[in-house]
């Protein structure tokens, strides 16, 4: 093909990217448009076509189901309230009733006289709406004053029943349960996912006139919606939550997320977040305090002429040719750098589509939806795969002399030791996180092997847990798993996971190679408790044998140990595990992504356990050790609760060994003598930044980073390279 024709076919794929782009940001803002109207405007419109209404027949609504959680305690129930309706044509009759009627709205409902008069402003309407989710305590009084002597002259109200959505807990576990608008649609977790079974049908109450005029009526009841059992243990998630919680407010991170599950089930039993927000109130903004997000410039026209004549005005972007297009820009608000008034001036200076943007970064469940490198905490599945093809063995050797050149004509890649490892087992490979030892198994796997083992463990792919949202990670295919790629895969660099797709393939690595689809919901009940569905555990394949898994705890638990997973170590406990320390995009700005996914007892594995904890506040995030010390943390509370006995009086301490990071691109092979390391003689183990090796470096945006030449890095689509296999979120 011609350079010529190259160049066409580039400018149509960045041309058909852009039109992509603006497409979904297009959908995107349509739907959050669509709910922010349910949820800020819904009550207005609904009763607007209310007051409209003839009431030959009235409905009954039906009660939404509850959510509980595997041992029955309430997570999301629904409330039954009562809305005041008024009838302004009855009520007018006569100045008495209408005093009368008045008085008593005022007495029992604090209605204020303003609020009456605009209720009597249509004086035909036999409905309206003046007053929505009452307790049953003040309608109960009301009513027994109608009944006495005295309150005989109120005429023209009555109350209709509806349920209002409780979430007793508050924000505790909101990412898991989600949400509801307009009552009863479910937005997220939970509550998106199993709208259908929550939801029931309203029941109706007819009225009609018979032969003697006399009025009767007919009642269809509503049917309920079914209850459902979460395989959530309250307890749990409140422990990883209070865990969170404690280091957001000692230490502080951007980001943090946390999942547990049973490795035998693959059933979650806690996941969080560090930023959460009230589900009662999903729309409040002070769930935005302490974070930073992001949203799209508005593009309203210009509220003055001031304002319009403003350098990039929209009059100046409606010029723009299709050539010129370019993505909206981005406003950043770090919201929690603000103090109070400067928060309130910027929330009250949103849009309302910037406003659901902000929300959205709230509601959005890190867990499940967002993509970050794994780092070290990808080689357990190198080595598993490679133990169980046979291409390495138990009690294997390498050398490793602090850098591999893969491929003629690259740059070396280094390990964190610069002056090398030396002759090491294949567990001490994982102990010690080498990865030039990685790199050595990767090139005698090949590609094809290497591949073959990342679809196994459904790396690249949706895990299908049933909660809404889910992302798809980015890995290379086989055919992008050139000597570079391979290299820098084999130690979780280049390539994007989520974290329950990590969590999913980690269970599989320590209940003896069963992989399970990850599941939030055990059982589907209806009004009287009988179960309507069970969500069993969903076998999806074998991953590896019993032995190979069983080969891996003992390597793992030699990472807490012996290795550089110490910090994790539990307090008598046997617990087995891996670090990571990923180092974000863009390379060498210091902040790093701190991970720790690891089990417990070694054993028999009773909990799994993965913390990653994103740009951890501390001088030196790459050797904070953050992720292996909260996972610390959060097992010290959660193994006695799961009557997870200690198994001696020893303690593992602290060894001085963390996950090491470096940039295995950096330098020269002269480095490798120990020259330029650190006082410890080597640097850390971490992500790649490449230097004239001609890799490409998938982001988490979906884009590449390729260097070019002359050293300096390009940025072009995922589409411009056959490299990298790109699954959309």
């Amino acid at each position: 093909m011609s350079t010529k024709a190259k160049n066409f076919l580039r400018r149509m794929k960045q041309r058909l990217v852009i039109i992509f782009g603006i497409a979904l940001l297009f959908f995107v803002v349509l739907i959050g448009r669509v709910i922010y109207i349910s949820l800020a405007k819904g009550q207005e419109y609904q009763e607007e076509v209310l007051d409209q209404k003839t009431y030959d027949s009235l409905d009954i609504p039906f009660e939404r189901g509850d959510i509980v959680d595997r041992n029955g305690n309430i997570l999301a129930t629904s409330e039954k309230v009562y809305n005041l309706i008024l009838e302004p044509k009855n009520i007018l009759r006569t100045d008495k009733g209408k005093e009368a009627t008045k008085a008593a709205l005022i007495k029992y409902f604090g209605m204020e006289d303003a609020k009456f008069d605009e209720c009597m402003q249509n004086t035909d309407s036999f409905y309206k709406v003046a007053m929505k989710g009452l307790e049953y305590a003040d309608v109960k009084a009301f009513q027994e004053y109608c009944n006495t002597r005295d309150g005989a002259d109120v005429v023209g109200v009555r109350f209709e029943e509806e349920y209002k959505r409780k979430y007793p807990n508050g924000s505790l576990a909101c990412h898991l349960l989600g949400y509801t608008v307009s009552g009863n649609v479910g937005q997220g977790g939970i509550e998106g996912y199993y709208n259908s079974y929550l939801n029931g049908v309203n029941g109706k109450t007819y009225g009609y006139l018979t032969n003697d005029n006399t009025v009767e009526s007919v009642t269809v009841p509503a049917q309920n919606g079914y209850t459902v059992v979460s395989t959530i243990d309250l307890n749990i998630q409140k422990i990883i939550e209070d865990n969170i919680k404690e280091y957001m407010q000692t230490t502080g991170a951007k980001k943090i997320g946390v999942i547990a599950m049973d490795p035998d089930t693959a059933e979650v039993l806690g996941m969080s977040t560090s930023y959460g927000y009230d589900p009662n109130e999903p729309m409040n903004t002070d769930a935005l305090r302490n974070m930073e997000v992001t949203v799209t410039e508005s593009t309203e026209e210009p509220s003055t002429e001031e304002d319009s004549s403003e350098e990039g005005s929209s009059e100046d972007t409606t010029e723009a040719t299709t050539e010129e297009q370019k993505d909206p820009e981005k406003i950043t608000y770090d919201f929690s750098s603000m103090t109070d008034d400067e928060f309130q001036k910027a929330i009250d200076d949103l849009t309302s589509d910037q406003t659901y943007e902000a929300l959205d970064a709230v509601w959005r469940n890190y867990c499940i939806s967002d993509i970050l490198e794994p780092g070290s905490t990808f080689k357990p599945f190198t080595i598993a795969g490679a133990l169980e093809d046979g291409i390495v063995k138990d009690g294997d050797t390498f050398f490793c002399k602090g850098y591999e050149i893969v491929a003629e004509g690259t740059s070396p890649i280094y390990c964190h030791n610069r002056s090398g490892d030396g002759t090491i087992t294949l567990k001490q490979a994982l102990e010690q996180s080498c990865n030039v030892a990685l790199m050595q198994i990767a090139k005698s796997e090949g590609r094809e092997t290497f591949s073959k083992y990342q679809d196994i463990f459904n790396f690249g792919n949706q895990t299908g847990i049933d909660l809404s949202g889910e992302g798809s990670g980015l890995v290379y295919d086989e055919e992008g798993l050139n000597p570079v790629e391979l290299a820098t895969s084999s130690f979780g660099q280049g390539i994007n996971v989520t974290m329950i797709q990590m969590a999913a393939a980690f269970c599989s690595l320590i209940n003896g190679g069963n992989y399970y689809t990850p599941h939030t919901v055990r059982q589907i009940l209806d009004e009287n408790g009988s179960i309507i569905e069970n969500n069993e555990p969903e076998l999806v394949r074998k991953t590896i044998s019993k032995t190979t898994s069983d080969l891996m705890k003992q390597y793992m638990a030699g990472v807490v140990t012996e290795g550089t997973g110490s910090r994790a170590a539990g307090d008598g406990y046997t617990i087995g595990g891996k670090t990571g320390t990923a180092e974000k995009i863009p390379r060498n700005q210091g902040n790093y992504v701190l991970s720790f996914i690891g089990f417990s007892p070694v054993e028999n594995p009773q909990i799994m356990l993965y913390v990653a904890v994103d740009e951890p506040n501390v001088e030196s995030q790459s050797t904070s050790g953050a992720g292996a010390l909260l996972f610390h943390a959060i097992m010290e509370d959660l193994l006695p609760y799961m009557n997870v006995y200690q198994s001696s009086d020893e303690d593992v301490t602290y060894n001085g060994k963390d996950e090491p990071i470096s940039s295995p691109f950096e330098g020269n092979v002269e480095d490798s003598t120990g020259e330029g390391t650190t006082e410890e003689g080597s640097t850390a183990e971490g992500d790649t930044t490449a230097e004239d090796t001609g890799s490409e470096n998938v982001t988490s945006e979906g884009t590449t980073e390729a260097v070019s030449e002359n050293g300096t890095s390009e940025e072009t689509t995922s589409e411009e390279t056959t490299e990298a296999k790109v699954q959309d979120e």
